[in-house]
């Protein structure tokens, strides 16, 4: 039987057992109050072995399967986590655009922590660093995304 009620309660657990990620994507935006939706989940984690085998194992406790095999996750930028809801999972060391580049600590160390109702608590990066990470896709909604974030950020 799934433990997973929804996908709140899978990031409220990671965040009590100490994975190092970052909510990024149109969740983060709707964190910092942008007037999207999104039903898609996205983290962004330290690319550490301990760090994957310590989210891995909580994915696991929840039902949550990896799309690829385990053994194949270190080759891989992304993948994703799935059963009664999908979480895309990225991992890489360092992203780069137009010369400009940061690292996953960089971006960890500015972090902002969201606290909300029963003890959640959520890490999302920075609001500059969120612009960032969305200005490498720069689709329609990404680019709708940065001028969200870019109003709230002047406030």
């Amino acid at each position: 039987m799934t433990k997973l009620i929804e996908p709140l309660e899978f990031l409220k657990t990671i965040h009590q057992k100490g994975v190092r990620y970052l909510l990024i994507g149109r969740q983060a935006v709707i964190a910092y109050g942008g007037p999207v939706q999104s039903f898609d989940y996205d983290i962004y984690i330290d690319s550490s072995q301990e760090n994957l085998d310590l989210l891995l194992g909580i994915a696991q406790d929840f039902d949550l399967l990896p799309g690829v095999r385990e053994k194949e996750l270190q080759k891989h930028f992304k993948f994703r986590l799935e059963n009664d809801f999908a979480l895309d999972v990225f991992r890489a060391k360092k992203l780069g655009l137009k010369g400009q580049s940061l690292t996953f600590d960089e971006m960890y160390e500015r972090r902002q922590i969201l606290k909300g109702g029963s003890g959640l608590k959520l890490n999302l990066p920075s609001i500059d660093d969120l612009i960032f990470l969305k200005k490498l896709r720069s689709s329609p909604k990404d680019l709708n995304d940065i001028e969200y974030l870019q109003a709230i950020k002047k406030g």
